[in-house]
């Protein structure tokens, strides 16, 4: 029996002994394969893929031009003016230049105005008058509703026009397009930083040019639409597991009237996380490869005064509870609008009572804050807020993880990072004495004021000079706040007001089809005040205002709005059937009728103008415009009804006769 011991501890030790050889002769091998690579000149793989999509087609960001002096410029394409500003610069880079890009989406972009007023553009301004030795180049190379990933791969092209420095406010936009991630559970974190691992040897980069040069080979020999279709911006063939987009964007909210398409999904949610934790790394080692540094900034939104996009209920609410809630709902709203601080307690404590049903409700977290901020109870409506803007359905705001993500990412990377949402807080904290950020920073839910804009170059400033990636005087010394300050006076007397009213009026006009009224009217005011007169932006106002429950204040906006002699088509309706509520048939039926002239296929109208004649009893044409609205739109219960009461009423007039 010893001797059988004995000899099976001997195989066991041998078995793993031979494993062991084997390791060491694998690693053995590469080791040495690395080495000879080395040698003959072979560089280190720095890129990182992105495992998860890819793209349809690949349309460059910049376009390749020659001036007549024989100098080669680079330019945005005209087929990308849609979501970028135009930008031009020298294609090689001057001598004693410093070439920065800023990336990201919208704010980047300089949304809702252009790139003279975006940090990008005040960066342009401010840099020289800080450090005059050299000449600085900024291109803003943001895209309106770009999501990392296609950050990432604009990055990639961008990193072969000599840069020196990449900003990156990359944050908002993770969740505007679909993908289904219908592999992410197979990749796990160690799966993917064992890719990213691999990536940065010298074997694994020599073995991607052989596969790339040979997908080339077989991507010109084939002239088949599939193999075309399937072919990264390389060259290489994408992976069956990679999700393939479209060149440009594709926005969920393109496709629907408001954000209806967004449901609660916490898988999906979590993938979106996971690939933009990857598309930051991406980024870093998009910029280490090409020499240049980068700096991150974090996240910041309106919270006070932007309610969420999407509420959505837990699922398994029981009927009584969803009766309760509703009247816990109603309850809050009618004492919440008040300056009474008995009645907003009130508020609270039917707020917490819903929130206690249905945690999972954004709406009422956001409602509560507004509630405590009303009491000053500053801690307890940042909590709340944060809380709103967490359970958004539709989350067009970074959550908190997106933040949570940068920072450690920048952390572990030892990367600058500008901590935006911690200036601004500062910042509020010092003119408002809360930290509360609201329309007083923001023209929408993410975009900054012009203000705001140019305090955040300033502030990525300080952290580069902080960091001596730039020189000269420091961006806080006193001895430059006169030509700091002559530099605002110079962008801010050349920004064009009417342009700037035309921005003001398409936010307006965004806001108010996703149903956010109460947002969407201060942007409606601040349009008119640099268009005065325009009619899209009356009849926006007094749209919100009708729907934010004050209908006498929309009534007068649009008297304004016909008192000017403007034709509106758009309005009639919207202002004959106000008319009507507010008891004014006559008069409704005017504006209804002309808004059947102007569409003689609108129900809606027919159907309005219908119960207007019910009410003057004029039975007939009230029967006549109802079976019209029927049969443009056979069924509707409401049409029936009236219909049924106008041959009724007809009926006993024709008896009384």
């Amino acid at each position: 029996m010893n001797r059988l011991n004995r000899t099976q501890q001997k195989r066991k030790l041998s078995l793993t002994k031979k494993m062991l050889f084997s390791v060491v002769a694998t690693l053995g091998f590469f080791t040495i394969l690395e080495t000879i690579l080395a040698v003959v000149g072979v560089q280190r793989g720095d890129r990182i893929d992105d495992p998860f999509v890819g793209f349809s087609d690949v349309n460059p960001l910049m376009e390749l031009s020659q001036r007549d002096s024989g100098e080669k410029i680079l330019s945005t394409a005209k087929n990308k003016l849609r979501w970028f500003n135009a930008q031009s610069f020298p294609k090689i880079k001057p001598p004693g230049t410093k070439r920065i890009f800023s990336m990201g989406g919208s704010t980047t972009y300089g949304h809702p105005y252009r790139d003279s007023t975006s940090f990008s553009g005040w960066l342009r301004e401010f840099l020289p008058v800080v450090d005059s030795s050299q000449k600085w180049e900024v291109i803003n190379a943001g895209g309106i509703s770009y999501a990392s990933y296609r950050v990432a791969a604009l990055m990639d092209e961008l990193a072969q026009y000599e840069p020196d420095l990449f900003v990156v406010y990359s944050v908002h936009n993770e969740f505007l397009e679909r993908r289904t991630y219908r592999r992410m559970f197979e990749k796990s974190q160690l799966n993917l930083r064992s890719h990213a691992l691999l990536a940065r040897s010298r074997t694994w980069e020599l073995m991607d040019r052989m596969l790339k040069q040979a997908s080339k080979w077989t991507t010109r020999s084939s002239k088949t639409a599939s193999q075309s279709a399937n072919t990264t911006s390389s060259g290489a063939e994408l992976s069956s597991d990679v999700e393939l987009l479209p060149a440009e964007v594709d926005e969920i909210l393109n496709h629907t009237i408001g954000p209806v398409d967004y449901h609660r999904d916490v898988d999906w949610r979590a993938n979106v996380l996971t690939h933009y934790e990857t598309n930051l790394r991406r980024m870093i080692a998009i910029a280490k490869r090409s020499g240049a540094q980068i700096v991150f900034v974090t996240p910041t939104a309106n919270e006070k005064n932007c309610s969420p996009f999407k509420s959505e209920h837990r699922h398994g609410l029981t009927p009584l509870d969803s009766e309760r809630l509703e009247m816990l709902a109603n309850n809050a709203e009618s004492q919440s609008n008040t300056a009474n601080a008995v009645e907003i307690l009130e508020a609270v404590d039917d707020l917490q009572k819903a929130i206690q049903i249905d945690p999972n409700y954004a709406d009422y977290h956001y409602r509560l804050g507004k509630a405590y901020f009303a009491l000053h109870r500053y801690s307890d409506a940042q909590q709340s807020l944060s809380s709103a803007l967490n359970e958004d359905v539709c989350p067009l705001r970074a959550v908190p993880k997106i933040r949570q993500a940068v920072e450690r990412i920048c952390r572990e990377m030892r990367v600058p990072m500008v901590d935006f949402e911690q200036r601004l807080r500062q910042l509020c904290e010092s003119e408002h004495g809360h930290s509360i950020l609201g329309d007083e920073y923001f023209l929408d839910h993410v975009h900054p004021t012009v203000d705001v804009n140019r305090r955040l170059a300033l502030w990525i400033i300080e952290e580069l000079q902080s960091r001596s990636l730039v020189l000269g005087t420091s961006v806080v010394d006193r001895s430059l706040s006169k030509s700091l300050a002559a530099v605002e006076t110079k962008v801010l007397s050349a920004i064009d007001t009417e342009l700037q009213g035309f921005a003001l009026r398409n936010l307006a006009k965004v806001l108010h089809w996703a149903g956010k009224f109460e947002e969407a009217a201060p942007r409606a005011r601040d349009a008119m005040e640099l268009l005065p007169n325009d009619p899209e932006s009356q009849f926006l106002l007094a749209d919100c205002l009708n729907n934010i429950g004050r209908p006498d204040d929309a009534l007068l906006e649009y008297e304004k709005l016909f008192a000017n002699g403007e034709d509106y088509p758009r309005a009639f309706q919207a202002y004959g059937e106000l008319l009507a509520e507010q008891g004014k048939p006559s008069q409704a039926k005017a504006y209804l009728l002309l808004a059947i002239l102007q569409n003689p296929k609108n129900a809606g109208a027919y159907h309005r103008l219908g119960v207007v004649h019910l009410q003057l009893g004029e039975f007939e044409f009230a029967i006549e415009s109802l079976e019209e609205s029927n049969r443009l739109y056979p069924g509707d219960a409401a049409t029936l009804f009236y219909l049924e009461a106008a041959k009724t009423r007809q009926r006993e007039q024709l008896d009384g006769h």
